[in-house]
């Protein structure tokens, strides 16, 4: 099978924390960073999902917010720092691969407005924002 979601990344699932409805999945990636997807407890039913499970992250790079803050607080758990290593920069959209570290790779997509107001170059430093409700899972 074959996905179009430009984020694809591998990991080990560290901690399963149930809630009624939901579960979070704190997934360990190669960057050492750790990704957080909250999925319904169904989904983890379905697929069998246990500690220590290796897993495929999937969310779109539409998904994926960045600042060049390094420092912003706020509320979405998935936060990572990296660096810009490779853009597409057309009329309207810029497409960004933000190297976290360890060939762990982010794709974003934002406005090329948005990129030029962030003063965003090949090598700078930027943080990659993403809501755990984005994350899928596949095994």
């Amino acid at each position: 099978m074959k996905i179009s979601a430009r984020n694809q990344l591998t990991g080990k699932i560290d901690l399963i924390q149930k809630g009624k409805v939901n579960s979070e999945l704190y997934i360990k990636l190669n960057s050492g960073y750790t990704l957080v997807s909250v999925i319904t407890n169904e989904a983890v039913r379905d697929l069998d999902l246990k500690l220590d499970d290796e897993v495929v992250t999937f969310f779109k790079s539409s998904s994926v917010l960045v600042t060049t803050d390094i420092t912003l607080n706020i509320s979405a758990r998935n936060k990572f720092q990296g660096v810009v290593e490779n853009m597409a920069i057309g009329e309207v959209n810029a497409q960004l691969h933000i190297n976290i570290g360890n060939n762990d790779t982010i794709v974003a997509v934002i406005t090329a407005n948005s990129m030029k107001a962030l003063q965003i170059k090949m090598g700078s430093s930027v943080s990659a924002i993403i809501k755990a409700s984005d994350v899928m899972i596949a095994k």
